[in-house]
């Protein structure tokens, strides 16, 4: 019976070996937006051998000199075309996303609500580190209490881009 045990265990550590490189779980931010006053972290969750899921959660406290004070939520889905090639959560993919943020700017009061999409490459190496780059087009919705600025509109609409250049660990 300890014979069986041990082949057992040792069957299960040859595999754990067989897949390093295939991660079930990352978490990246990015050091660009620190430097802009934007702390972000995002939780990417791989759910089945082509896709994952991703939440991000962000704190804005400055915006070119501005002080202001925003919460963001952003949630995704990621489908990686490269898939039968490369393990998830590496290769090509492409995410739908959709995200709400709440906060001010001085005296201005808002919110936003973005549905959009990027295509991009994740790169999750034997070390575990994580580099991730992507581009696409986000619909964005504001709405706020523009008169305390002087403005007399009380929202707005726009296409804006969406950008990703993250870094973080695979595990």
């Amino acid at each position: 019976m300890k014979k069986l045990f041990f082949v057992f265990g040792l069957l299960l550590l040859m595999a754990g070996g067989l897949r390093a490189q295939a991660y079930d779980n990352v978490i990246k931010t990015s050091p660009i937006g620190l430097a802009f006053g934007n702390f972000n972290a995002t939780y990417e969750r791989v759910i089945s051998e082509s896709s994952s899921v991703l939440v991000s959660a962000n704190y804005v406290y400055q915006f070119l000199g501005i002080d202001v004070n925003t919460v963001g939520l952003r949630g995704a889905y990621r489908y990686y075309f490269t898939h039968e090639k490369k393990d998830v959560p590496t290769g090509f993919y492409v995410n739908p996303q959709i995200g709400v943020s709440f906060g001010s700017a001085d005296d201005f009061s808002y919110g936003t609500f973005t549905l959009g999409a990027e295509v991009g490459y994740q790169w999750a190496w034997d070390s575990g580190f994580v580099l991730d780059l992507g581009i696409g087009p986000n619909y964005t919705s504001l709405t706020g209490d523009a008169d305390a600025i002087g403005f007399d509109a009380e929202g707005g609409s726009a296409i804006l881009p969406s950008a990703t250049l993250a870094i973080g660990y695979a595990f």
